[in-house]
């Protein structure tokens, strides 16, 4: 018995150096703590965020633990059974911390487990010192955090603990942050338009009449200018939200049919998305046209949906393929790891040269997947075309929690390629430099 069993672990040894062997490849001792001190002190680019103003979050009604529940928190609240409607008492109302622990405490109790509470537990527990949400903590922890924001701690936050260089924000201006904010914009107001009031109040807002097809293509050039001066580094595109992500190359005479259809209606008037595809279509290739022009890469949002009640099928990669042949010289961006389609994200990510995809939000929607495909799309997909790090967060303790988790997986992930031999470790390193720095500030022409 004893002989065999030693047999068998020689033979395991055996595999071992014969799966090394292979790539002929065997580290130097000590690799696996040079590489996570190199990726934890690695600085990065954050490529995704919708940040709160410090001056509005200081101003709003939860300017306390409920700050740290702005956008996903609640949304997994709501995935408990919690009613939508208490958005109002838990966000717009002067309540106090207790009185809000109550409206969640049921369904805190149900959705403690997931990942994106986790990271808002693990915020907690390293920047302000508590480990547990209960009755008796939210209070204490809201007075840490408006004491906080007392300071200078937005910027501490993004510069030093999480050692951003740049943040690329969709949403909300910055003041005085020009050093190191750049912007994503949305043209969602052309990309999803099914109704005539949209179309008036675009006109109203720019003070120019819409009267035809062309004064709509030409109120959305004139935003795009108007964009690029405010530091527009990339256009997002959200459609996903409300239609299928395949666009058809649509006559000029199609889409101008449906136009007229919208604004020869009354002030309400309104047509079902798939009426209005045609115009939709027209418009996002008229925006490519655009982002080609001026040499603006286009991000879209891919896969899981925030929010609740989506249709996560509209989000499939493999639905915008015709756009990466159509515009080669146009760079495109899937955002969120594409979740949960990893495999076709690698697909057309390795397929097509102007396609790359960023992981922004998905280590907080589920860490073990970011894991797994990371494996998986090391092997695949040229290593120039991941982006790592987007926090895609509206509060900096988040963004903090998960840029931990990232750094974490992203170290498994090369110390387990260097371990069984596929990279050396100046190879891992050099892997996690592109792809939570040199990718993006080439893509988005960021310089130190």
């Amino acid at each position: 018995m004893r002989y065999r069993f030693l047999l068998s672990v020689n033979i395991l040894i055996l595999l071992s150096y014969a799966a090394i062997a292979q790539y002929g490849l065997t580290p130097n001792a000590g690799y696996e703590k040079r590489i996570r001190e190199y990726i934890d002190t690695l600085r990065i680019i954050d490529n995704h965020e919708h940040l709160l103003p410090p001056e509005i979050l200081k101003e709003s009604s939860f300017f306390d633990f409920m700050s740290l529940f702005q956008q996903y928190g609640y949304d997994y609240l709501i995935s408990a059974g919690m009613p939508p409607d208490n958005f109002n008492s838990l966000f717009n109302e002067p309540l106090s911390p207790q009185k809000k622990w109550k409206i969640i405490e049921p369904y805190w109790k149900r959705t403690f487990n997931t990942s994106i509470n986790r990271v808002i537990l693990l915020g907690m527990r390293h920047l302000y010192g508590y480990s547990y949400l209960n009755e008796n903590t939210v209070g204490p922890l809201s007075e840490k955090i408006r004491n906080a924001y007392n300071t200078d701690w937005f910027d501490r936050i993004l510069r030093d603990s999480c050692r951003i260089d740049y943040v690329i924000q969709d949403g909300l201006y910055m003041q005085g942050k020009d050093d190191y904010f750049r912007y994503a914009k949305r043209f969602d107001a052309w990309l999803t338009t099914n109704y005539r009031y949209r179309i008036d109040s675009l006109a109203m807002r720019q003070l120019e009449p819409i009267y035809s097809l062309d004064d709509y293509v030409k109120s959305m050039k004139t935003e795009f200018n108007k964009q690029l001066k405010n530091g527009m580094i990339v256009i997002k595109i959200t459609v996903s939200y409300s239609r299928t992500l395949h666009f058809e190359n649509v006559t000029r005479e199609a889409a101008r049919k449906v136009f007229r259809n919208i604004v020869n209606g009354d002030e309400g008037h309104s047509i079902s998305f798939s009426e209005a595809k045609p115009l939709q279509d027209f418009l996002l290739y008229r925006l490519l046209d655009l982002a080609r022009e001026y040499k603006v890469p286009v991000a879209f949002h891919t896969g899981l949906q925030a929010g609740y009640s989506n249709i996560t099928r509209y989000s499939d990669p493999f639905d915008m393929t015709n756009l990466f042949l159509e515009y080669p010289d146009v760079n495109f961006i899937l955002y969120h790891g594409s979740y949960p389609y990893g495999g076709e994200l690698a697909a057309v990510a390795k397929n097509y040269p102007n396609v790359y995809f960023d992981m922004n939000w998905i280590f907080s929607v589920s860490p073990s997947y970011s894991e797994r495909y990371l494996e998986e799309w090391l092997e695949v997909v040229p290593a120039s075309k991941i982006i790592a790090f987007g926090g895609d967060m509206m509060a900096v303790e988040n963004v903090y929690a998960e840029s931990l988790i990232a750094r974490n997986i992203i170290s498994d992930v090369l110390c387990r390629k260097v371990g069984n031999g596929e990279l050396t470790e100046p190879e891992a390193k050099s892997v996690a430099k592109m792809i939570l720095y040199d990718n993006a500030a080439r893509l988005y022409k960021l310089g130190r």
